[in-house]
């Protein structure tokens, strides 16, 4: 009897062990072993307990088998690979908003380069946060994003937050002190994937680290990018905190994004060190740069308002009018006004006294001078609470002393405050009332809690955002006053303004003149605190009962939303009145006309606001009113601005047929401007300085160099391509894709139980086992950003990334099938998922079919009709699993091949991968010969 052949295994080869799991043979057998490397280390096996482990081709390949059940699998999990990667994915997102052309390409572009490393640097109003979201989604769906890090200013962490996870569910957390999760106890970066972190949270060296020991990022995004900044001084380079975690980050992260409106601010050094974290092989020293500028198209995307359009090409945004409405105060307001002034002047001074100790009474007093710029009724307001807290302090200060008379006297004029300020009755239960309060104001004094408020109030990136914890801080923190503050506070209350405000008055005509034109015009009016909010909405129906008031004071984003729902419908409120909150996150195109009540220091936080109503979707011009008293030091200063604005706009020949300022050069400007001028401070010596001589000249030298900064940048970028709407051409037309991806979820969710219900031609309902619970479905985007119940069908939708996971990671046993066909001879149809370098730094996935007879010769009929075989009928199939192998091996993959390097994709370095998502072995019909 022959002796069995033991089985031969060659160095390299993939093997499986029913203990060890899988390994790689290291020698080849000797003495009936081999020596193998698994998991657990090197190990010595007998050869009879390994088998060789199969490829996936190889393991798709022996077990083809045929069934309708078998085919629908076999489509299901095609498809599931097949739709993330089709050319309009990009158009496909769930989130409710409007997709613009520029947005779409953008997403494409960057979903399908490598190395993905770039400046996006569109203007302001073009959407980075939403372009940087619909990425992230882009590469989730391709099941590329795992990891990744969002590095945002302090200021600006909630707001991304409520973006990513709110509009576009991306379930990100956030990372520091007053977010989900620290570091305190765990290295936090290494275990959650989704984070968002202020710059100023991870840029201590002991982060650094942290950041380095955990795992590699898939994406890092840093917003402002402009804050990356690395200087030349001499002959050194001084690199900030900011730029060295950059630097430190870029290369623990696969890709990088850099988004700023503003990227250069007129140095060219600093600019190239910024591109030197994208690509540092680029240009080897700004001088270069300069000279090979249009090499910036490889690492930087800029749109322009200009450049940016509609679908169907016409203009995205309609124009828009800015009127500066300017009057002077009242004999009562000025006298008020003038008083207020010397009391914030002593503040201040008093606070620069104090150095360091006095920053915080800075704050304060910054904080109220900004109140009282909003209107008069905000500070009175103000100043009365402040008063009610330094009467508690003192209370508290007498208690210590043991002058238990003076406290009670204290806590007794306490009390009548709070009746006042409160409107509270003067009866039994509003003496219980006036005590619970009290209470609370003890309990707040104590704990300080307020203190946290000032904080956040001074953030200087927060700018109008912080001005809820403002006019709470600047009435409660009161370690920190002035002497015979109370006092001082009593006399200016005293003669407070009795006639209604001017401002006020200038708005109720303004109102009245728009009605008399159209009793049904939508007015939306900004103003920063909320005492000025209360103080408009109360004057407007009082003047104009039945018009209807909505107030936006904040909240979370669904406050907004409803807000913003109450006020767009037919008989809804005619004026929707905003505090700061309302800057950002809601689209109010549908009205055409906003009042500025007040004028935030910063006017980039302006251009916000007008934002709202000056958007995508306005189909008339964007009429804006200024609400100007100019006699005070705010008014006179922002008049200032505005007319050397405009000789700016008519030297460079920029000013429109009404004499307004374009809109493209008052944005760069200012943008730049934000870089140059500290405007709290500006504000603040002007107090001192009421001819305004320092301050204007102070504006003048930053305003010529914005001017020349910009001038810089023109010239810089006016190589770099602009949007053209030719590239949205493959993504105009979504419904076909949307239809494939119904069918596809359709079929997807039977074998769970679950069905979708076709309701009309844009509605379904995905019902699922025993038919309690369902979820609606439009296709159509308007109709799901106007109601609530209607989820939008999209290919990041999570119940549709749960389907297309699930069908994807199917065995590979379940998807070879055999199938019959009217064709000459058997034919393999074989469907591959390619991952090829296109040239330029460009990645491209894409399907494709190879169909190929026996002996070789390619079908193209057959490979255009892959849907049709792949539901064609089954039947058993025509080969061994053996001739599968050899026919793969010695056809099917050379003819891939060549076909790759027809297109570009292979360029003979092996720059591209395929994978086996799909095989149809059609059985031929046997042919009568021809005679």
């Amino acid at each position: 009897m022959e002796a069995q052949t033991e089985p031969q295994f060659q160095p390299g080869e993939r093997i499986l062990h029913h203990e060890y799991g899988q390994g790689v043979v290291l020698d080849s057998v000797r003495d009936g072993y081999l020596r193998a490397f698994f998991s657990a280390g090197e190990r010595r096996v007998p050869v009879g307990s390994v088998c060789r482990q199969l490829t996936r081709t190889e393991r798709i390949l022996r077990a083809v088998a045929s069934g309708a059940d078998r085919a629908q699998k076999a489509w299901l999990t095609y498809e599931a690979h097949a739709l993330p990667v089709m050319e309009s994915a990009a158009a496909l997102t769930s989130a409710r908003i409007d997709l613009l052309p520029h947005q779409v390409v953008l997403t494409h572009r960057i979903a399908t380069a490598s190395p993905r490393r770039y400046l996006i640097a569109d203007e302001v109003g073009l959407g980075k946060t939403i372009e940087t979201a619909l990425i992230l989604r882009e590469l989730a769906s391709r099941g590329e994003l795992v990891r990744a890090l969002m590095v945002v200013p302090a200021g600006l962490v909630n707001n991304w937050h409520r973006e990513l996870n709110d509009v576009f569910n991306l379930d990100f957390e956030v990372f520091g002190s007053e977010g989900d999760i620290t570091d305190r106890k765990t290295n936090a970066f290494a275990k959650h994937d989704r984070l968002i972190a202020s710059i100023d949270t991870l840029k201590r060296p002991a982060r650094i680290k942290r950041l380095l020991d955990a795992p590699r990022w898939d994406l890092v995004v840093f917003d402002e990018a402009h804050h990356l900044a690395a200087y030349r001084m001499g002959g050194k380079v001084r690199k900030t905190e900011n730029y060295k975690l950059a630097e430190a980050l870029k290369d623990h992260s696969r890709d990088l994004m850099l988004l700023s409106a503003t990227p250069h601010q007129g140095n060219h050094f600093q600019f190239w060190m910024l591109v030197q974290l994208l690509n540092p092989t680029l240009f080897g020293s700004p001088e270069e740069m300069l000279e090979n500028r249009h090499r910036l198209n490889t690492v930087m995307f800029r749109r322009t308002k200009a450049d940016a359009c509609q679908p169907d090409g016409s203009p995205l945004f309609a124009r828009r009018w800015v009127h500066t409405e300017s009057f002077l105060m009242g004999a009562e307001e000025r006298l008020f006004y003038e008083r207020l002034r010397e009391y914030l002047q002593d503040g201040f001074d008093l606070a620069r006294r104090q150095g360091n100790k006095g920053r915080a009474l800075g704050f304060l007093m910054a904080i109220f001078q900004k109140i009282a710029a909003s209107s008069f009724a905000a500070v009175r307001r103000t100043l009365k609470r402040r008063l009610l807290m330094l009467t508690l302090h003192e209370a508290f200060l007498r208690d210590k002393d043991l002058d238990i008379e003076g406290r009670e006297r204290l806590l007794n004029e306490a009390r009548e405050l709070i009746h006042e300020e409160f409107e509270i009755a003067r009866d039994a239960i509003g003496r219980s009332e006036v005590e619970l309060v009290l209470a609370d104001l003890k309990y707040r004094l104590i704990k300080k809690l307020d203190e946290e408020a000032l904080e956040m109030a001074a953030d200087p990136y927060g700018s109008e955002y912080s001005s809820t914890h403002a006019e709470e801080a600047a009435s409660a923190v009161v370690d920190l006053h002035l002497p015979e503050e109370r006092m001082r506070i009593g006399d200016l209350l005293r003669i407070f303004p009795q006639q209604r405000e001017t401002k006020a008055q200038k708005l109720l005509d303004g109102l009245g003149t728009l009605w008399r034109q159209n009793p049904d015009e939508r007015i939306v009016v900004f103003a920063t605190y909320l005492g000025t909010v209360d103080l408009i909405a109360r004057e407007i129906d009082l003047t104009f009962p039945g018009q209807g008031v909505a107030v936006l004071r904040g909240g979370d984003h669904g406050a907004k939303v409803a807000a913003e729902r109450r006020f767009r419908q037919k008989d809804g409120p005619r004026v929707l009145v905003c505090t700061a909150a309302g800057r950002e996150g809601i689209n109010l195109q549908f009205a055409r006309i906003l009042f500025n009540f007040d004028l935030p220091w910063n006017p980039m936080d302006m251009e916000q606001r007008i934002g709202r109503i000056h958007r995508y979707g306005q189909n008339s011009t964007a009429q804006v009113y200024n609400l100007v008293l100019s006699d005070t030091i705010e008014g006179r200063i922002f008049l200032l601005l505005d007319e050397k604005l405009t000789e700016i706009a008519r030297t460079v020949g920029k000013v429109d047929d009404q004499g307004n300022i374009a809109e493209d050069l008052r944005a760069q400007i200012l943008g730049q401007l934000s870089e140059r001028l500290n405007y709290d401070r500006l504000y603040q010596e002007a107090l001192s300085d009421p001819e305004l001589r320092r301050t204007q000249v102070e504006l003048e030298a930053a305003l010529s160099n914005s001017r020349e900064a910009r001038a810089v940048v023109f010239d810089l970028f006016q190589d770099l391509e602009g949007f053209s709407l030719d590239d949205y051409q493959p993504f105009s037309d979504v419904s076909s894709s949307l239809q494939r991806l119904v069918r596809f979820l359709s079929a997807a969710v039977v074998d769970r139980g679950h069905r979708l219900v076709k309701i009309d031609d844009e509605t379904y309902d995905l019902v699922k086992t025993g038919g309690a619970h369902r979820v609606r479905f439009t296709l159509n985007r308007d109709l799901a950003t106007d109601r609530d119940d209607l989820e939008l069908m999209g290919l990041d939708h999570p119940l549709v990334q749960e389907e297309l996971g699930r069908w994807r990671s199917r065995p590979p046993e379940e998807i070879g099938i055999a199938v019959a066909g009217d064709l000459d001879s058997t034919v393999l149809l074989s469907l591959w998922m390619v991952e090829a370098s296109v040239g330029k730094g460009e990645r491209r996935v894409v399907i494709q079919p190879i169909a190929v007879k026996p002996d070789g010769t390619r079908v193209p009929a057959v490979e255009r009709q892959c849907d049709a075989w792949l539901h064609a009928t089954a039947t058993s199939a025509a080969l061994q699993p053996d001739e599968r192998i050899d026919l793969f091996r010695h056809t099917v993959e050379p003819t891939l091949q060549r076909e790759l390097r027809h297109k570009g994709a292979a360029n003979g370095d092996g720059s591209y991968s395929a994978e086996l998502i799909g095989y149809v072995e059609i059985g031929g019909q046997p042919r009568e010969p021809e005679h």
